[in-house]
């Protein structure tokens, strides 16, 4: 069966509301996973993302997490470049990053200690591939530290349970009071539902409109307010 989100399976003549999303789609494929690699896959606006390695992972879910991505591709792009002594290579991006605006990212993803390398593949780059994207990047794992994985996490989690309501509610109480900086701990209101309110929070999160102080995110954080 071919995956398509606008053709929902049927049971009993009626959609279900579970859709199957769109296969990972690049020019190769991670091999499957077993107990000693990490390699897998999630899913992201309805397409399967993979990835090869525990950073790879991590990267990932940082990419998801960014304000204004709508896709994110794994292993979808391989571009020509010339090694130092004018060599013609092939390396393909981890991932392809593509904003609301419709503007893509090259993601490389490898351990610090071979930061140069990929450097070097996007300084070589040829022209007609470095003209399909807006942004070349390099990510390592010092770029993915446990709590940036940790609150992009919670922002991906969270982003699927909010409710416009209460995020409209918490938007309004913060105008209401005015404050600059707010505590997290500092927006929970008597007689409203705290789960919902967390949800809301971590909406504003992912917004914007909260600006959180470096480090894990926690109900002592402090934000800048932007509304």
């Amino acid at each position: 069966m071919v995956s398509n989100p606008h053709s929902p399976i049927l049971i009993d003549g009626e959609p279900m509301l579970w859709v199957e999303p769109l296969r990972h789609d690049g020019v190769r494929n991670v091999t499957p996973k077993h107990l000693l690699n990490t390699n897998g896959s999630a899913v992201f606006n309805n397409r399967e993302v993979q990835h090869e390695s525990g950073t790879e992972k991590k990267v990932a879910s940082f990419l998801k997490a960014q304000p204004g991505v709508v896709e994110v591709r794994s292993q979808f792009k391989t571009v020509e470049y010339h090694d130092q002594d004018g060599v013609l290579h092939k390396h393909t991006i981890d991932y392809c990053v593509r904003d609301a605006s419709g503007r893509w990212e090259a993601v490389a993803v490898k351990q610090e200690k071979k930061r140069a390398e990929v450097e070097a593949v996007f300084k070589g780059m040829l022209p007609e591939y470095r003209d399909r994207f807006h942004k070349l990047t390099v990510m390592t794992e010092q770029d993915v530290p446990w709590w940036v994985v940790r609150n992009a996490d919670s922002i991906l989690f969270y982003r699927e349970l909010h409710d416009d309501h209460h995020v409209n509610t918490l938007m309004d109480e913060l105008q209401q009071r005015g404050k600059v900086k707010v505590c997290f701990y500092q927006m929970y209101t008597p007689g409203v539902d705290r789960p919902s309110r967390t949800t809301a929070i971590w909406r504003l999160i992912d917004l914007g409109h909260l600006k959180p102080a470096p480090g894990l995110i926690n109900e002592l954080t402090w934000f800048t307010v932007e509304i």
